[in-house]
């Protein structure tokens, strides 16, 4: 699982940038929150655009029930995810389970999205030999950052 950073005020100067920056260092997923939903939503919505994974969060923390309520809130979606990751982990390959418990014990993040030829895990970009290496794999052939030792998830902006 990965990380989970909330921050406050993050719908403009430092907070959004901070978002940003704490985003693309891979293996943190960033909630954004901003007391005026538009704003944190319009905030989310750039950064998603650029590849992030962040979401917005309405809360204003000067108000005890709008601090209750982003915390109910967190509670349900945080036992959502937990439930589509039991679904997904039941129809994983035992070996394959393994292998990524292996990874995340050592590296926090066992697996990491192969974007633009590109490990989100360690942001470094693949060499042209190794990218002709998966490019040659199958689908289904567990291939791996030959820097950082991640389990690499091929989708289609891997740029293969």
């Amino acid at each position: 699982m990965s990380k989970i950073a909330l921050i406050t005020g993050a719908n403009k100067g430092i907070g959004f940038e901070t978002a940003r920056q704490l985003a693309a260092s891979g293996g943190v997923h960033v909630v954004l929150a901003a007391r005026d939903r538009a704003k944190g939503v319009d905030a989310a919505l750039k950064l998603q655009a650029e590849g992030l994974d962040v979401e917005a969060l309405t809360l204003d923390v000067t108000d005890a029930a709008s601090v209750a309520a982003a915390v109910k809130e967190i509670d349900e979606q945080a036992g959502k995810a937990s439930d589509r990751r039991r679904n997904i982990a039941a129809e994983v390959p035992d070996d394959l389970l393994a292998l990524y418990d292996q990874i995340r014990k050592s590296r926090s993040v066992g697996a990491a999205a192969l974007r633009a030829g590109r490990c989100e895990g360690c942001h470094l970009s693949l060499n042209t030999v190794d990218l002709n290496v998966i490019r040659a794999s199958a689908p289904d052939e567990v291939v791996r950052c030959e820097e950082c030792r991640r389990i690499l998830v091929r989708t289609p902006e891997s740029g293969l």
